[in-house]
C-alpha cells in the first residue's frame, strides 16, 4: 500500500487547527500522546470489514466512502469528509469493524489508539458532548437509509441520494468529480443501469443539469417531492 506515515503528537502537529482537539478541555495528556497521520491515495482501502478494531480514525482532509460488502454488490452507507470520525461506533462495542472504508480522493487521516479516545471521553465533557451529537446525527442517518432501501421506489432513492450529496458539507469538495455512477448506485441501493436511466429522466425534466460527471440540482423543490413520495 502506497502510504506516507507521519508519527506525531497534537502539540507538534501542523494540522491541529483543523482538528477536533479544538473542542476538548483538560486534554494535555491526550495532546501529548503519539498519533499517526496516514496519507491514502484515491481508491486505497482504509478499513476492511471484519478486521480487528485497533484505532479510531479522524479525517483531516479528503473524501471517504463507508460501505457494507455483499457477495454481488456493495451498499454505500455514507460519504465522509474532513472532521468526520471513522470507527467511533466500535469504541465500546464490536471488536471488529462491521464496515469497509475506501478513499474517494487523496485523503489524510489521523489514527488514534482506542484507549486514548476512551480516556478522552472520561476526561473531557466537551468532547463527550460533541461525540454524542455526531453519533446521534449518524444514527438518524441509518434510520433514513433503512427507510429508503426498504420502502422507496428507485426514483425516490436516487432523489434522496442527490439531496444528501447537495448538503453544504460537500460543496467545497466538488463531490461529483469523485463519484462514479457505480458509487451513486451503491449509495442509492440500486443498479448502475437504473441510476443512468433516472438521471437522464431528471435531466430531461430539468430537475437536474448533467455536465460530464457533474450534477447540478436545478429544481430542489421538485426533487424533494419525488424523494418524499418515493
Amino acid at each position: 500500500m502506497n502510504q506516507h506515515i507521519i508519527r506525531t503528537n497534537c502539540i507538534d502537529c501542523n494540522r491541529i487547527l483543523d482538528c477536533f482537539t479544538q473542542v476538548i478541555d483538560d486534554s494535555e495528556d491526550f495532546l501529548n500522546q503519539q498519533k499517526v497521520q496516514i496519507n491514502y491515495k484515491k481508491g486505497e482501502t482504509i478499513i476492511k470489514e471484519g478486521t480487528s478494531v485497533s484505532s479510531i480514525y479522524y479525517i483531516l482532509d479528503g473524501l471517504v466512502k463507508l460501505y457494507l460488502e455483499g457477495s454481488n454488490k456493495n451498499i454505500m452507507i455514507k460519504v465522509l469528509n474532513s472532521s468526520d470520525f471513522l470507527g467511533l461506533t466500535s469504541l465500546f462495542g464490536d471488536k471488529t469493524y462491521n464496515f469497509s472504508a475506501t478513499a474517494l480522493s487523496d485523503t489524510t487521516i489521523c489514527s488514534i489508539e482506542l484507549d486514548n479516545i476512551r480516556n478522552l471521553f472520561a476526561k473531557s465533557c466537551k468532547f463527550a458532548h460533541e461525540s454524542a451529537r455526531w453519533y446521534c446525527e449518524n444514527y438518524n442517518l441509518m434510520f433514513t437509509k433503512c427507510y429508503n432501501l426498504g420502502l422507496k421506489q428507485l426514483n425516490g432513492r436516487l432523489a434522496n441520494t442527490l439531496i444528501y450529496l447537495n448538503e453544504e458539507k460537500f460543496k467545497s469538495d466538488d463531490i461529483y468529480t469523485h463519484l462514479t455512477r457505480k458509487d451513486l448506485a451503491e449509495l442509492s441501493g440500486t443498479s448502475v443501469e437504473s441510476v443512468v436511466r433516472i438521471l437522464s429522466e431528471f435531466n430531461d425534466e430539468k430537475i437536474i443539469k448533467i455536465s460530464g460527471k457533474k450534477i447540478e440540482i436545478t429544481n430542489l423543490d421538485l426533487l424533494k417531492k419525488i424523494c418524499k413520495s418515493g
